[in-house]
């Protein structure tokens, strides 16, 4: 039997629908009985499982590098997520202000407004596409208005709709984003200073001893928060409106003024929406219990370590009674998510707005749940909903 699943994850490919379906059971067996197992995916890596060893990964950045990111090579730069010590540090240095809870409260009411909107174009038909209706054009819009703040409307519009597009898999809509954004960019060099926003901080910034970021840089970084804030943040959330319809119940916690100090860290960790990314071996070492060689790459299952069995108590359930939830559904060490507050705070309102105006809500009849597959694994990518208007 042992034969069987060393040959599953030797011929693994991560965005194939065939092998998600067989993933979860796999990486089961993995964390009893190999929990560094051999991939052949992408020139070959070791997938790595158990919970333990993932936080010995992203607590050794000097041994574990993040200079390839991704579980496939990727051709251009995304700083600061491929950067390691001490340039890494540089960055997140100017970024995270602009990421902390206190700030993106200036965006909360914008925020409220986008939500609303996208309720009203539905709530007299009693049904919805759950995730375009919802889940993408709130956390597209949601996103773009942080990364690219700008008093231009009209170019806004465009920065949204470029930005909607990349989540709905445009790849072209890239090139627009990094469009607006030089503009911007350019724009924000030649004018008076005083702006206090991401792509001002992109002007700003410092690093390197004091250099200023080149223009591939700054799109780098622009491409960076698009790919971590868009499929992730979407991918709870459409989540979110899956148990809504399905686990009885589970309205009636979210209407709970307390339900996000209690029940949201369950719902990342269960959900774990960002499953895997990559690492590369700098060094000769054996930390995660097998031989390892420099040049080795590694698939960081972050997925599979919040379903550890030795680590969290019913592991493969949505278990709200948690006492303690260490989960690692934002990363671990210094690579954690930069947008773990902006997340959390997403979902708040989407909660917040859907709840206030809707309620009941369940799957229509005859259609069936699609799920995503690859590095953001197991989510709604299609899921048609119906619902009741809240009265009371």
């Amino acid at each position: 039997m042992t034969d069987s699943h060393v040959e599953f994850f030797a011929q693994l490919d991560w965005f194939s629908r065939a092998d998600g379906q067989r993933l979860a059971a796999e990486l089961a067996w993995s964390r009893r009985e190999c929990p560094v197992v051999h991939s052949g995916y992408d020139g070959g890596q070791y997938v790595v499982t158990r919970y333990d060893d993932l936080r010995t990964i992203g607590e050794h950045p000097d041994v574990f590098s993040s200079s390839t990111p991704g579980v496939q090579h990727v051709p251009v730069a995304l700083p600061p997520l491929d950067l390691d010590p001490p340039l890494h540090r540089d960055f997140r240095q100017f970024l995270n202000p602009y990421f902390s809870r206190s700030f993106l409260q200036r965006y909360v009411p914008e925020m409220q407004r986008l939500a609303d909107s996208l309720i009203d174009d539905v709530v007299d038909s009693g049904r919805i596409e759950f995730v375009s209706q919802f889940a993408i054009p709130f956390t597209a819009g949601s996103l773009a208005r942080v990364v690219i703040d700008d008093d231009n409307e009209t170019r806004m519009k465009r920065a949204i709709e470029a930005v909607t597009g990349v989540a709905t898999g445009d790849q072209s809509a890239f090139e627009r984003v990094a469009g607006v954004a030089a503009e911007i960019i350019s724009e924000r060099y030649a004018g008076p200073p005083g702006r206090d926003d991401v792509l001002q901080s992109l002007v700003s910034a410092r690093v390197d001893g004091g250099r200023p970021l080149s223009l591939v840089e700054q799109l780098g970084v622009v491409t960076v928060l698009l790919l971590g804030g868009l499929d992730t943040t979407r991918g709870v959330i459409a989540h979110i409106g899956r148990y809504l319809a399905e686990l009885p119940g589970f309205e009636q916690r979210l209407r709970r003024p307390d339900w996000v100090r209690h029940d949201l860290d369950e719902l990342l960790r269960y959900t774990s929406t960002v499953s895997v990314m990559g690492r590369t071996v700098t060094k000769d070492n054996d930390l995660l219990g097998c031989p390892l060689k420099k040049g080795d790459r590694l698939a960081v299952h972050w997925q599979s370590g919040n379903r550890d069995e030795a680590k969290f108590e019913h592991a493969d359930e949505l278990w709200f009674d948690r006492r303690r939830n260490p989960h690692i559904a934002f990363g671990v060490g210094i690579h954690r998510c930069l947008g773990q507050q902006f997340a959390r705070l997403q979902i708040e309102i989407a909660v917040d707005r859907l709840l206030r105006r809707l309620t009941r809500f369940s799957v229509v009849p005859g259609t069936a749940i699609k799920e995503t597959v690859g590095v953001v694994a197991g989510a709604p990518e299609e899921m048609f909903l119906s619902f009741d208007i809240n009265s009371g």
